[in-house]
């Protein structure tokens, strides 16, 4: 995605500052390779990794990924239209080998590339977010662990073209007027949220298919969204450098946060920490900040700075790590202190120079610090049942890929 003076959106790149591509260096085809990487346990000076595997899928710019809740499958989508769903496979202990394979490989959108994809709770269904100004539900709770080429039927078709591979039954949500950027569940898996470059929210009944709401905040595109822990709250970001807080059963702007009063940067990434006491966000300044929104204006309590965020929308997770597994020494003596040994939080993001960044939460200490990729990192998840898988998108020009880390292998 390119931004930018611009009324098309590009889903190669996402979130690229600057003059937008031209059709024919879009369509302009290059092999991706999916690398799935394992990493040692590193300090911020030793950047050694262990490739365990190469996997090759999509043909062109890797736009969004994420795991099924279950964490059973890898969802890769593509500036091409295609979205790819990998199977996971972790062993009964951190000393076994993860094991992945292509369940199934399928154009979801013919003329328009994918901005982003969302699993539902459930891990039944998996959505797209498409330039083509569409939402698409795609059902996956009857597809086979064997590798195939999936064949894609809308309950609005006839189903022609009778192929000897697995089918997925997708329908479709419209209603905006423009490319659909972001996605997001509620809790339980009811409520559907979409952002657009319409500058709208649209809120979605999901079983039913209906257009609940639409929720009209915003000046620029809405580039992020999320849900409080309880489904009660929904927060989105633009890039219009506002934070703004909704009652999801209303519709009620509930508060507006300003990024920054100088700057006013483009908000590329929002999320509640796990407990939704309080806001991760990341801009185009390179600042992730941790925000205690309860107050009046909304007070950022910590800021993280020294990876490069001016280009790409990268996103940022709270988390909890066992210390004991990890580098440097004295962290682990922070670890061994604790009475609870369930974890420490740490705070993860991306860097634009092909880093991946780990912080912990409170004392902002830098702990980890390892090389991705050679070109730039546009993208970054956490596997939800085993927070030491780590995997990033690779740059979109020299080294367009997806990596998979382990923060705690050992080699």
């Amino acid at each position: 995605m390119v931004y930018g003076n611009i009324n098309y959106l590009p889903s190669a790149l996402k979130i690229l500052i600057g003059t937008p591509l031209k059709r024919t260096e879009h369509k302009q085809k290059t092999e991706t390779e999916i690398k799935l990487l394992r990493t040692v346990p590193i300090d911020l000076r030793d950047e050694s990794n262990k490739l365990t595997h190469n996997l090759k899928g999509h043909t062109r710019s890797i736009s969004s990924l994420c795991f099924s809740p279950d964490g059973t499958k890898l969802s890769t989508a593509s500036s091409d239209g295609t979205i790819i769903i990998w199977s996971i496979h972790l062993g009964p202990t951190d000393s076994y080998p993860i094991h992945i394979e292509c369940v199934t490989n399928f154009l979801a959108h013919r003329s328009a590339g994918i901005n982003d994809l969302s699993w539902s709770p459930d891990s039944n269904y998996l959505v797209s977010a498409s330039d083509d100004h569409s939402v698409r539900i795609f059902s996956t709770s009857n597809l086979r662990s064997t590798p195939s080429t999936t064949q894609v039927d809308s309950k609005n078709q006839s189903g022609d073209g009778q192929a000897e591979s697995q089918r997925l039954r997708y329908r479709e949500l419209i209603g905006h007027s423009n490319c659909v950027y972001c996605l997001k569940f509620n809790p339980i898996g009811t409520v559907l949220i979409s952002g657009s470059f319409d500058e709208t929210i649209k809120v979605w009944d999901f079983i039913g298919g209906k257009l609940l709401r639409t929720l009209p905040g915003h000046s620029e595109v809405v580039s992020c969204l999320d849900f409080s822990r309880d489904g009660s709250v929904i927060v989105s970001g633009s890039f219009d450098g506002l934070i703004r807080l909704w009652d999801a059963t209303s519709g009620q702007c509930l508060k507006t946060l300003v990024i920054s009063k100088d700057t006013n940067s483009p908000v590329t990434f929002v999320s509640f920490t796990p407990n939704s006491n309080h806001l991760i966000t990341c801009s185009l300044d390179s600042i992730v900040r941790l925000w205690d929104f309860k107050t009046r204006e909304g007070t950022v309590v910590k800021s993280f700075t020294g990876h490069s965020h001016k280009k790409y929308s990268i996103p940022a997770r709270v988390l909890l790590l066992n210390f004991e597994s990890l580098m440097p020494n004295e962290i682990k003596r922070i670890a061994e202190s604790r009475e609870d040994r369930r974890g420490e939080e740490v705070l993860i993001t991306g860097s634009e120079d092909g880093t991946v960044w780990v912080w912990h939460l409170q004392t902002r200490q830098s702990i980890l610090k390892f090389k991705s990729h050679q070109d730039f990192l546009i993208g970054l998840c956490v596997h939800p049942k085993n927070s030491r898988i780590i995997v990033t998108i690779g740059g979109v020009d020299k080294d367009s890929s997806i990596n998979v880390f382990d923060l705690y292998q050992k080699q």
